[in-house]
Order: C-alpha cells, then sequence, then structure tokens
C-alpha cells in the first residue's frame, strides 16, 4: 500500500448505481452485468496493453450509502458500439491497495482489505469518498494485476 497524488483524467465507459448491500445477492446486483457488457464488447476493441478502470463517484454517504460506478478505458474505441459515457477522475491524494490473480475473487479481496484497513483504530488516513477507482492490467483471467485507489483526506 502506498500514497500517490495523480493528476486528474477521464474514463469512456458503461455506468450504474448501486450500493454494496444490493450486490449481496444476484437479485439485486448490478456490477455482474456492467463488467460482462464491458468485457463483451468494450475490452475486445482496446488494445492487449489497455488498462481497464472501475471508477466510484457520486457517493451518498460512505461504503454503506449509494454510489455511481463507471466501467471502461481511457480511451475510446472507434468501433465500439455502445453508448459510453465520460467521467472525470478528479485530481488527488490516492492510497493505492494492490494485488494479483483470478478475477473477480482477487478484486473482492482487495475491497475487504480496504474495508478492513478504514476500520482499523490506528489508520492513518481518512477516506475522501469523492472518487475511487480500480485499474486492471492484463487479460489472462487468473493472473490479472488490479491496484484499487483510495481518495483520501
Amino acid at each position: 500500500m502506498q500514497t500517490i497524488h495523480l493528476p486528474s483524467f477521464q474514463i469512456f465507459g458503461l455506468q450504474t448505481r448501486t450500493c454494496n448491500a444490493d450486490e449481496q445477492t444476484l437479485k439485486t446486483a448490478r456490477l455482474p452485468l456492467l463488467w460482462h457488457d464491458v468485457h463483451t464488447e468494450l475490452v475486445p476493441e482496446l488494445p492487449p496493453e489497455a488498462a481497464v478502470y472501475g471508477v466510484y463517484a457520486g457517493y451518498e454517504s460512505d461504503q454503506d450509502g449509494a454510489y455511481t460506478v463507471t466501467a471502461g478505458a481511457d480511451q475510446k474505441p472507434e468501433k465500439c458500439t455502445l453508448d459510453l459515457v465520460e467521467v472525470t477522475v478528479p485530481e488527488g491524494n490516492y492510497l493505492v491497495f494492490t494485488a494479483k490473480g483470478k478475477m473477480p475473487e482477487t478484486v473482492i479481496r482487495v475491497w475487504l482489505d480496504i474495508w478492513d484497513y478504514f476500520k482499523r483504530d490506528d489508520t492513518q488516513f481518512a477516506r475522501a469518498y469523492t472518487c475511487d477507482f480500480e485499474v486492471y492490467r492484463g487479460r489472462v483471467e487468473t493472473a490479472i494485476e488490479v491496484a484499487v485507489h483510495i481518495a483520501v483526506k
């Protein structure tokens, strides 16, 4: 885990609004369908080395409230037929958690580690709940690298 300061940048992708409680059951989960659409329609049009992003913004409150997720890339492929939205990841300070492995198990484990980290009494940072994002690198399902960037105050 490390802290970094990043400039703002744009992501083009598909978007949905959800909350962690809804994502706990298949009946109400929106993220699996969002990611399915991104991986079947957008990712094949990207260069093999292009990163894929998950951007979390529009937080209603904290990890228990609603938020908007945009799944996409930092480039807009010409051949993509999806109606992509453009979001800006704001400049700021981010605490970065990383892992490599099979998805989605690996990224779920990283988010569990993040929630545990911010529950601890000795946590040095406080979440800003402005904009968090994931960066996925690689296309081999069992060896994808993920870096989750959490905005901190």
